[in-house]
């Protein structure tokens, strides 16, 4: 996926100047690294989401939302990696060439959504916490979250008819094969840029400059920096650097590089250089999956317990079944008295 025209074009060729042995290698690595830490994290999140956590949170709606939007875009890795280590073969058929285009665009707008979601969320829980009930309650955010699904589904509904094509007796799925579309690739990527990225940007930018004023001011007002500011600093840090990090230099690389391409196609010295460069921020796009997680962790005071809870449950069935049975029946407070050693250590350690 060269380019956002992937697979949008007719049957006539145009002049690409393929950086084959760049991308190659480097897709591959970076497909096969998101895959293994994208697919476990996010699993474990939504384990600890639906089987853990107690109660919905507006927050934890949106997450998990965005946790199973990670999850099935990694499920599509495989098939990417799989082309990029057959030197860009394409053999799944022209329905999984659409559906993997399809999927890489409905993660990428739906985690910014997503994360936009609970950046307002958490503004108006700190800034307006009186309204924040009303405005968040658990009903809304489900409506919400399934809004935010359908547009985005229906946006990016164009790349399902992506089609592999061939190429010296080679099938190709993710390079653009004509510029006939390009001019309507390139309205879509404008909107792509204002919709899906900027819009969203500066709302979650006035948020939290809305969030640290106020946490600034009760901090001044009360002497004491709490576990709140401390978990809204987290999530500001967070967000601002998944957006900076993945979304900002593919956002902008497409748009340069969509522009040349349409007025300077025969110039493959720069081409080139802009492909690599897409190749490179596309990368940092995908891995957005792999960064998701530690919002839940580091923002998600409920979760970062529950996870805590799950991981000593796991090692006391693991203690349980080292330890022989006439043994715990022996000493049957053993194992719990542990645990509340370590519990207490860590009282007093506050």
């Amino acid at each position: 996926m060269g380019l956002i025209a992937s697979g949008m074009a007719n049957n006539s060729s145009f002049h690409y100047c393929d950086s084959e042995d760049f991308k190659i290698p480097i897709y591959t690595t970076c497909y096969v690294v998101t895959f293994i830490i994208g697919f476990t994290s996010n699993i474990v999140a939504l384990y600890v989401f639906l089987r853990i956590l107690p109660s919905k949170a507006p927050s934890s709606i949106f997450m998990t939302n965005l946790a199973i939007s990670d999850m099935l875009f990694t499920l599509t890795l495989p098939l990417r990696i799989d082309y990029y280590q057959r030197k860009e073969g394409w053999i799944f058929g022209d329905p999984m060439c659409g559906i993997s285009i399809y999927a890489f665009y409905v993660n990428m707008y739906t985690s910014i959504l997503f994360l936009t979601a609970v950046s307002i969320s958490r503004y108006v829980a700190v800034v307006h916490p009186m309204k924040a009930r009303r405005v968040f309650n658990c009903r809304r955010c489900v409506v919400i979250s399934i809004a935010i699904w359908a547009l985005v589904s229906f946006l990016t509904s164009p790349f399902l008819v992506s089609r592999s094509y061939s190429v010296n007796e080679t099938i190709k799925c993710f390079e653009p094969r004509n510029p006939t579309y390009l001019g309507r690739v390139l309205i879509m990527n404008y909107s792509g840029l204002v919709i899906g990225f900027l819009l969203p940007f500066i709302a979650i930018t006035v948020c939290y400059i809305c969030i640290i004023h106020k946490l600034r001011g009760v901090t001044k007002e009360l002497g004491e920096n709490g576990p709140r500011r401390r978990r809204s600093v987290a999530l500001v840090s967070v967000v601002l650097t998944v957006f900076l990090f993945c979304f900002f230099p593919y956002h902008v690389v497409r748009t340069v590089h969509l522009h040349f391409a349409s007025t300077y196609q025969s110039d493959c010295t720069v081409t080139t250089r802009l492909q690599k460069i897409v190749v490179l921020s596309l990368c940092m796009a995908a891995s957005n999956s792999c960064f998701n997680p530690l919002l839940y962790y580091f923002a998600g005071t409920s979760f970062r317990r529950a996870l805590k809870k799950s991981f000593r449950n796991s090692r006391s069935v693991s203690f349980r079944k080292s330890v022989p049975h006439s043994m715990l029946e022996a000493t049957p407070n053993v194992e719990n008295s542990l645990f509340v050693c370590e519990d207490q250590t860590a009282a007093v350690q506050k």
